[in-house]
């Protein structure tokens, strides 16, 4: 009458004949994990009745003791998540288990230290597979949007920053380092201003960088010298670039003026003691000479040139001319373009 129940008892035990249920549980007796994220992180798995042996992808043995690991599980993979099987065999049986690997979170290309000269920066981020992410820089206090892949920020000191992506599918978390050198500008002190006569020459100076260009190029014998000496044509306003060791630069400028009013004295004397022989323009600067001519009182010619440095040395037909008072006529091509005329008297003096 109870014979039957009891053998039907003996054939479901798992003790029948001294075998066990054959699992696979984690290196400290609980439940095996089933879905990793793809790390290079070993991971110690045990099977019971123990004294068995692991197979599939992933598994290692070290020691005595048995590893799982998801990069050496994925070696080869490109398509995530990515499944495969875990097998554990013990007397003469084995027992499989599926095993899920979520896609890898890396941050590509790795982020690059760099440096800022100001202050302000900006950092950018970008991962190898697409999806949907969750960012967070930290500090988050010098950023823009900590919380998103680009952002920007300002910093007074140099600053390590830490970007840490989590897939919002599965958890999984990557991240990366950066650093922003801050480095200083420098401070670039520069010749003052001036105002030069015509053809006058000035010696510009700067200091405070390891490198110096200057621009315009114009009138200037080295535009890469912090000394450079400029002969300018024009009123001019020069700007000069340092740049220091870290490659941060900083602008300084120069304004030179010129003098170029014209003046014509009113008596000259070519007696040849080497004051005031000649009568001439003086201040004549970079103005196209039109005329200049010079007239005695009955309307004569005397003297006449197109070169503005000439002047007349008190000679007519070869011979000194006589003493009194002479006519000048002047006309100037302006370097605006328009024209100017001057007019007026001078005394001959013997």
């Amino acid at each position: 009458m109870f014979g039957r129940p009891l053998l039907m008892v003996l054939l479901l035990s798992p003790f029948f004949h001294g075998a066990y249920a054959q699992i696979i549980t984690n290196a400290d007796g609980s439940p095996f994990t089933a879905q990793y994220c793809w790390a290079d992180t070993d991971y110690g798995i045990a099977g019971q009745p123990g004294g068995g042996v692991f197979s599939g992808c992933g598994v290692f043995q070290q020691n005595g003791n048995w590893y799982f690991n998801p990069v050496t599980a994925t070696q080869g993979v490109s398509v995530f998540p990515y499944q495969c099987t875990l097998t554990y065999t013990v007397n003469g049986s084995s027992v499989n288990v599926p095993v899920l690997i979520w896609k890898p979170v890396i941050i590509t290309p790795p982020l690059q230290d760099s440096f800022t000269c100001t202050g302000d920066f900006y950092l950018h981020a970008t991962t190898l597979y697409a999806g949907a992410y969750k960012y967070a820089w930290t500090p988050a206090v010098y950023l823009d949007a900590p919380d998103s892949p680009a952002t920007s920020g300002h910093i007074a000191i140099t600053q390590t920053f830490v970007l840490t992506a989590t897939d919002v599918t599965s958890g999984c978390t990557g991240s990366d380092t950066v650093e922003i050198h801050r480095y200083q500008m420098p401070q670039i002190t520069v010749t003052s201003d001036t105002v030069l006569l015509p053809h006058q020459s000035i010696k510009l100076s700067a200091s405070g960088a390891d490198s110096y260009q200057w621009s315009p190029v114009f009138w200037l014998d080295n535009p890469q010298s912090p000394h450079p000496v400029a002969t300018p044509e024009a009123p001019v306003t020069y700007t000069v670039t340092g740049t220091n060791e870290y490659g941060c630069t900083a602008t300084a400028q120069v304004h030179i003026g010129l003098h170029e009013q014209l003046f014509f004295p009113n008596a000259f004397s070519p007696n040849g003691d080497g004051r005031n022989d000649v009568f001439r323009m003086v201040n004549y600067g970079f103005q196209e000479l039109l005329e200049f001519r010079i007239f005695n009182r009955w309307g004569q010619e005397v003297f006449h040139t197109r070169d503005g440095l000439e002047g007349w040395d008190g000679t007519y037909g070869g011979k000194p001319a006589d003493a009194g008072t002479y006519g000048y006529y002047v006309r100037l091509r302006l370097r605006d373009g328009t024209e100017q005329v001057y007019k007026g008297d001078v005394l001959l003096v013997r």
